[in-house]
């Protein structure tokens, strides 16, 4: 079944209230306590969107960020909401569609992507790797700016470089809010 899934990279934008519709629903499936909108803080930039036979099965959101990490500034891609419905899991959507991000990395010159997950199986099977910088992001909450938030214990930020660049020591400044 899922092997024939079709994965589409759909920038924010072009995203109408029907498709809308129904990412908040495979969202809201995998996340119980999502709110009832296809984002969470603020909508990616684009996304990779997995069907089968035109129902949503997967999707991952992404974000250009540049960040600086210690005295470094990299051009970044920021993973959001990586999910799959409960049907079509344990069939290699995620791996795909991680796949389709590092491409698509690829081709940007983009340098590393990056995300935030408490859970990181997934992610180490395919090559990312947990990082101990201390991370300084905007908090936001509900569409209102609450400040600046900087944490040394994350223990959520996972990376994977695009080339074969190393990540830099120092701290991280994701210069907006948390991925």
């Amino acid at each position: 079944m899922c092997s024939a899934a079709e994965i589409v990279r759909i920038a924010e934008p072009e995203i109408d209230a029907e498709l809308a519709a129904r990412l908040c629903a495979i969202l809201r499936e995998c996340f119980p306590d999502y709110p009832e909108r296809s984002y969470f803080k603020l909508p990616p930039h684009f996304r990779f969107v997995a069907t089968v036979g035109g129902a949503v099965v997967a999707q991952v959101g992404v974000e250009l960020r540049i960040i600086r990490v210690g005295d470094r500034v990299l051009r970044t891609f920021g993973v959001v909401d990586l999910c799959v419905t409960a049907e079509a899991r344990s069939h290699g959507l995620a791996g795909r569609l991680l796949a389709a991000v590092l491409d698509h990395a690829r081709a940007c010159a983009v340098e590393f992507v990056v995300l935030f997950a408490d859970d990181d199986r997934v992610y180490t099977r395919h090559g990312w790797s947990r990082k101990d910088n201390r991370v300084t992001w905007v908090k936001i909450h509900e569409h209102t700016t609450l400040g600046l938030t900087e944490r040394t214990d994350t223990e959520a930020l996972i990376v994977r470089a695009v080339t074969d660049a190393r990540w830099p020591d120092g701290d991280v400044d994701l210069l907006g809010h948390l991925y």
